[in-house]
């Protein structure tokens, strides 16, 4: 269990503070039912999470977890459907997205880059959604682990991105 207080990763909300933990006194929340009561980093909004909640909460990674992402990005596999199908390549990054972990978020962030650099184009629609979902919530909690800028941190991620299209590059040579 969390405590007041505590940073933590809410599914798809990205990095929350939980201000307080108890019973809401709205008439919309079952009574007598305990929540953390959170403020997201992103945007200062509040949202209301029930303690024995099966979304998935979980404490965000640690400045030495946030460096060791970073080195094992440029070796971090990463097998994205080769097809044009719209719905097949939904289906790989809902499922990669639904699992909630950075490891996850960089796979996503991975494979759309890699995707479009080997085949360059124009990149449909989902995949814009999802890169820029997978990337902003992957560098928020880097730059909260690194107690660095959201910009210093996507920077870091998109250097590790460089350096892994470079040994893919030496190695097709």
């Amino acid at each position: 269990m969390f405590q007041a207080g505590d940073y933590v990763v809410c599914g798809d909300n990205g990095l929350c503070r939980i201000e307080q933990i108890g019973v809401p006194d709205f008439d919309t929340f079952e009574r007598n039912k305990a929540y953390y009561f959170l403020r997201s980093e992103e945007d200062g909004s509040r949202i209301y999470v029930p303690i024995n909640t099966h979304m998935p909460l979980r404490a965000p990674i640690t400045q030495q977890e946030a460096e060791a992402l970073l080195s094992s990005l440029p070796d971090l596999q990463v097998n994205p459907p080769s097809c044009r199908d719209r719905k097949a390549l939904q289906r790989y990054y809902q499922e990669l997205m639904h699992l909630h972990t950075c490891e996850a978020l960089a796979i996503s962030v991975k494979s759309i880059y890699s995707r479009h650099i080997k085949t360059p184009g124009r990149m449909s629609g989902t995949e814009e959604a999802i890169l820029r979902k997978a990337e902003h919530q992957l560098c928020s909690e880097l730059a909260a682990a690194l107690s660095i800028s959201y910009d210093s941190a996507r920077s870091r991620m998109l250097d590790a991105l460089r350096t892994a299209d470079r040994q893919d590059a030496q190695q097709h040579s």
